[in-house]
């Protein structure tokens, strides 16, 4: 009988509890949203200071000018690659390049380089043996 009386009395709390609407104190909601400020602007000001220590120092003046005055990197591109071209041609033996040139390259030449077994020795000898000496 007593577990009747007991379940009862616990339903009648559980229902005025689910009734009463509890809020917050005002001083709580204001303390709440006062520390959430504080972390705003904490946070904020920690990104600027990595933004800023990951930001460039400053760039060389001379080369921006530099590259201003070739025409931007695209041109600076370019004018590498026709370096690294015009050295990979100096490189070649003189007369492998005039052969290729001419287009007047022999055909005992080509029988050459084909028992020879690999055709880039053949064409730029001078080459592997620049990277043989070192």
């Amino acid at each position: 009988m007593t577990d009747g009386l007991l379940d009862q009395s616990l339903e009648a709390l559980f229902a005025e509890a689910r009734d009463e609407a509890v809020m917050p104190s005002t001083a709580l909601l204001a303390a709440v949203m006062a520390d959430a400020e504080t972390q705003i602007a904490t946070r904020a000001r920690q990104e600027a200071t990595c933004r800023a220590s990951l930001r460039p120092k400053q760039r060389h003046p001379m080369l921006a000018a530099m590259v201003a005055a070739l025409g931007g990197w695209r041109a600076v591109a370019g004018l590498a690659t026709a370096a690294v071209t015009g050295l990979a041609i100096g490189l070649g033996a003189p007369s492998t390049v005039t052969n290729l040139a001419t287009g007047s390259y022999s055909e005992s030449a080509t029988v050459e380089m084909t028992s020879a077994g690999d055709a880039l020795d053949a064409l730029v000898p001078s080459f592997y043996d620049l990277a043989l000496e070192g």
